[in-house]
């Protein structure tokens, strides 16, 4: 019993890290990006190869570098990968694109990213992909205590990225980046670089994709194309609707109900003969009908985004007496 909780609360965890980087984009910049689960690859893959041996396949098939680094040698590496594509990605699409046109980009991006992972046999193993990922302290406890090691280590993780997005959603900077997702005419008005600000805020999703993506390559001990696809950022999108978009809390209860409570809830439901794929149809159904029915009533979030009020005291109009009013004469 005590290893499922383990199990669950592990995948809500990576769910609940990878999800705060998607927010920084769509709930704090307003960008519509699917390319967002192909930067959890990119960081998947590097940190796989960072931490990995030199490879001993032959037939065409290998990785690249296979350093042998340490665990946060990898997590570095997986981080500055992942913000350096997003680098790329970001200043061609968010210069002129904006909305479903964003969209469309960054999905042919994601393809393009599984096409040449997939082809190219030498630099990921194609489609077997990476294996044997080496855990991080995993030879220092047994197989029993270990899972509850790793939720820690993703625990400490999460809690680093939240304190961290939470300081910069307070800051200045995050102020601004926000005015210009309400209104970029605006924002420009007043002096914002819209292009830089949003590409900066696309580049610290990046950076969060790649670090969710090498911890969730530790938990598998492996990553191949079919651990990812272009389907996933809307189950991570669904969370942040359901949760309260731009609102760190908020995306954190989106992820207990989309990835926990949704999937768990549904595993004991009585067994149907013959229909041995019903379960995961009810799991995407009842996650539809949640979104549907709270964008009906409350499309802001269960948890919506507070918006920041003006501290300063109110002073009060002076009052005036109108000339003549005293009746003289």
């Amino acid at each position: 019993m005590i290893q499922y909780i383990i199990s669950f609360l592990t995948i809500g965890v990576l769910g609940a890290i990878l999800c705060l980087g998607l927010n920084v984009r769509w709930g704090w910049s307003g960008d519509f990006d699917l390319a967002y689960y192909a930067m959890v690859a990119v960081g998947a893959y590097m940190g796989g190869v960072t931490v990995l041996p030199k490879s001993q396949l032959t037939g065409g098939a290998a990785w690249i570098l296979g350093l042998n680094q340490s665990f946060l040698v990898g997590c570095l590496v997986a981080m500055a990968a992942a913000a350096f594509v997003s680098l790329l990605l970001g200043a061609v699409a968010l210069r002129r694109l904006r909305g479903d046109y964003l969209g469309i980009t960054t999905v042919a991006f994601s393809l393009i990213i599984t096409a040449v992972f997939t082809q190219q046999l030498n630099l990921f193993n194609g489609f077997n992909g990476l294996y044997s990922i080496p855990s991080p302290f995993q030879d220092q406890f047994d197989a029993f205590s270990y899972p509850l090691v790793f939720l820690i280590i993703l625990l400490v993780a999460l809690a680093i990225v939240y304190a961290v997005l939470e300081l910069l959603y307070r800051s200045p900077w995050g102020l601004g980046l926000r005015a210009v997702r309400e209104d970029e005419i605006a924002a420009a008005a007043f002096g914002r670089n819209v292009y830089v600000t949003k590409l900066t805020a696309y580049v610290l999703g990046g950076a969060i994709a790649g670090l969710g993506g090498f911890l969730f390559a530790n938990y598998l001990t492996s990553w191949n194309p079919a651990s990812w696809n272009t389907i996933e950022v809307f189950i991570l999108y669904s969370a942040i609707f359901l949760g309260g978009s731009a609102n760190q809390r908020g995306v954190l209860l989106g992820v207990v109900v989309v990835l926990i409570m949704v999937p768990e809830g549904t595993r004991y439901l009585p067994n149907v003969p013959g229909h041995p794929d019903l379960f995961p149809a009810i799991r995407g159904l009842v996650s539809g009908l949640l979104i549907l029915i709270v964008l009906r009533f409350r499309p802001q979030g269960l948890l919506p985004e507070k918006r920041p009020r003006d501290l300063r005291p109110q002073h009060r109009p002076v009052a005036t007496v109108a000339v003549g009013a005293s009746g003289d004469g």
